[in-house]
């Protein structure tokens, strides 16, 4: 390796690692394509420009996993050390579900995703795939494109051998006529034909109570009343769930334009990418939906859902 291409790996490792540059901003700083980023800073590792060194003093994670696992009745739990802050959590459970999507992902498969801030941290950290279709499962959700299923598979589509497949159509129509209008658009109903072919989903998971959630301002003071009513404790990519994971339908899920439940559980794997003890609620009823195959989550949701009652399921997901 000659100087400049030292100096060039050096450079960029300082940025990411040390000074917590993203990928992003060094393709913008060095002028080169995402893509070459994760390459460079590979090639960084490989050639011992960076060495890495974990001096772990916290417990092992992994007894808690599979502890955690057998709780929910779910075929595999990942639990990473909670962060600091919100940010720094979401990066850490980016950082843990990113190379264990890369390492599920097959030639020709489909691979959907939801929104949220955890989704785009995934979408930065998510290594080069093989050829395969990184599809919206949802239509886009409010006003901020960094948080949108866009922008989540935008990350991701910069790599060549991915092919983007975009929803464009609001989670939420104004009404079901305009819903039916939306899905016999063309493009749409192609997309929304491809949610049969996932190999893996990956969803957030949203609280209804505390409200950690996009949703609430999407819809109506009648139609949040609706499934206050019938007990609504979580949603993931517009669907609502109660506490013992049944799938809640009322006039708002007619305007949804998603991937609906029995899609989701006819999807081979379903990784959840979820933390905070806020949202153990949550996330508990989730797991208890027959949805789940993985979670991804944080050591103090961890502790939280295992003081819940265990999960009723009889036969966990597979992977």
């Amino acid at each position: 390796m000659d100087e400049a291409q030292w100096r060039l790996l050096s450079s960029i490792a300082r940025r990411f690692y040390l000074e917590d540059a993203s990928k992003t901003e060094l393709a913008d700083e060095f002028k080169i394509s995402r893509f070459r980023v994760a390459r460079l800073l590979q090639q960084a590792r490989e050639q011992g420009v960076v060495t890495i060194e974990i001096h772990d003093r916290d417990e092992p994670r992994d007894d808690l996993s599979a502890e955690l696992a057998h709780h929910l009745g779910i075929a595999e739990c990942v639990v990473v050390k909670a962060g600091d802050t919100g940010d720094d959590n979401r990066r850490r459970l980016a950082r843990a579900a990113a190379p264990r999507i890369a390492r599920t992902i097959r030639d020709g498969d489909v691979l959907g995703l939801t929104w949220g801030r955890t989704l785009v941290a995934i979408g930065e950290e998510l290594p080069a795939l093989p050829p395969c279709t990184v599809i919206q499962l949802t239509g886009i959700v409010g006003n901020d494109l960094r948080q949108s299923p866009v922008e989540v598979i935008r990350r991701i589509s910069g790599r060549s051998s991915v092919e983007a497949v975009a929803v464009f159509a609001p989670l939420f129509a104004a009404s079901e006529s305009a819903a039916a209008t939306f899905r016999s658009d063309p493009s749409i109903e192609a997309a929304l034909s491809r949610y049969e072919q996932l190999a893996l989903a990956v969803v957030a998971v949203g609280s209804w109570d505390p409200p950690i959630t996009q949703l609430g301002p999407l819809l109506r003071d009648e139609e949040r009343a609706e499934l206050e009513r019938e007990g609504v404790v979580a949603e993931i990519a517009g669907i609502f769930f109660r506490a013992d994971g049944s799938v809640i339908e009322t006039d708002v899920t007619r305007r949804r334009i998603s991937v609906t439940a029995d899609e989701l559980r006819r999807t081979p794997r379903v990784m959840a990418v979820a933390g905070s003890s806020e949202k153990a609620d949550a996330i508990a009823a989730v797991s208890r939906s027959g949805i789940l195959s993985c979670l991804v989550t944080d050591d103090r949701a961890a502790t939280a859902l295992l003081r819940l009652p265990p999960a009723e399921r009889a036969v966990p997901a597979e992977l």
